[in-house]
């Protein structure tokens, strides 16, 4: 990894240092008090050089692995659910490592602990048998929770966020959750032309949370932005989606390129990857983009009276079970009636 670009980044050699720190004995930390001075030569020569052997290994060598795995995924990739055999997703817990994240992930570097039995919580039916944990530890939790899809759950200790493993998306109940989600969007279809009259009569709402909701809506239909959610914490990427969008995430332009009411946008989006659009818009929107941002710091968000809760109460009321994501569904993979 000594060659890959994170090691080149500051955030990414900080963080691994400070956690580094935290594992070493007491005269490794007399010993070791300055990254630059570490040399890893000799170890990323010695991970190479088993990169290397196992890719050169015989046909034989790795058929042998290969029914290793077979073996792994006939004993722990399946389950029964009311009766039927369905096929798990993956049921391996990600190794220790470094955290890379995606973007300027503002953790890169962060050591990845090991995940142990002790944090990891079971959920079976009543009457199935408890898996057995490995010798010496025990489960989290063993629970009985029948209105979740999920078999496992554990926390990682990068972002706090839980981790699951879940069925295979060719598993039955997987398929009837995709199934009701484009026959939301297929009805849609039948509605869309409504819909985008009611926002865009908003357009001119003399209240200005109504105002906003509606350009919101129409950024959503138009671009098929997420809507994006709130973060739990400051130190998670500053990824955003349309309802999060802040003031300096925009430039508005009367004239680009030749084109008016041009709105450009430029933020970091899902996954941390960077968006980047310049787009024409109709003029009604483009006044109330520049009316949303008067008066307010860059930092400060454009959709100040509108968050994605609201968003898709508003957006049931128009059609149950129409949400932002089901309307991105519609927007991306058009469906026939």
């Amino acid at each position: 990894m000594l060659d890959h670009d994170y090691t080149q980044k500051d955030a990414f050699n900080k963080n691994f240092f400070h956690d580094w720190r935290k594992c070493m004995t007491v005269q490794e930390k007399e010993t070791i008090s300055d990254l630059k001075k570490c040399d890893f030569m000799k170890m990323a020569a010695y991970f190479k050089e088993l990169s290397e052997l196992r890719k050169s290994r015989s046909k034989e060598e790795k058929q042998e692995e290969k029914n290793k795995n077979d073996a792994l995924v006939k004993e722990y990739g399946f389950c029964i659910i009311d009766g039927h055999k369905q096929k798990i997703g993956n049921f391996k817990i990600e190794p220790p490592g470094l955290f890379r994240g995606r973007g300027e992930h503002p953790k890169m570097g962060k050591l990845k602990r090991r995940t142990q039995p002790e944090d990891v919580i079971i959920n079976i039916g009543k009457d199935a048998p408890v898996p057995t944990p490995p010798k010496g530890h025990r489960w989290k939790e063993v629970r009985h929770d029948n209105t979740v899809t999920w078999l496992c759950c554990w926390t990682e200790n990068i972002a706090g966020s839980n981790k699951y493993i879940m069925l295979n998306p060719s598993s039955k109940l997987k398929g009837e959750k995709d199934f009701q989600k484009y026959e939301t969007a297929r009805r849609l279809k039948s509605c869309v032309k409504s819909i985008r009259e009611n926002y865009q009569a908003d357009w001119k709402s003399k209240e200005m949370r109504i105002r906003q909701r509606s350009v919101a809506l129409y950024f959503i239909d138009k671009l098929a932005l997420r809507a994006g959610n709130e973060k739990d914490s400051d130190e998670q990427a500053d990824t955003v989606g349309c309802c999060s969008l802040r003031v300096e995430h925009i430039r508005l332009h009367d004239e680009l390129d030749g084109k008016e009411n041009v709105v450009e946008f430029d933020f970091l989006g899902k996954d941390s990857i960077r968006y980047q659009n310049s787009v024409p818009v109709e003029k009604r929107v483009f006044k109330n983009v520049k009316l949303f941002c008067e008066n307010k710091k860059p930092g400060d968000d454009l959709f100040d009276r509108l968050n994605t809760t609201i968003l898709n109460k508003h957006l049931n009321e128009l059609m149950e079970g129409l949400t932002a994501k089901v309307s991105i569904s519609n927007n991306s993979a058009p469906l026939p009636l």
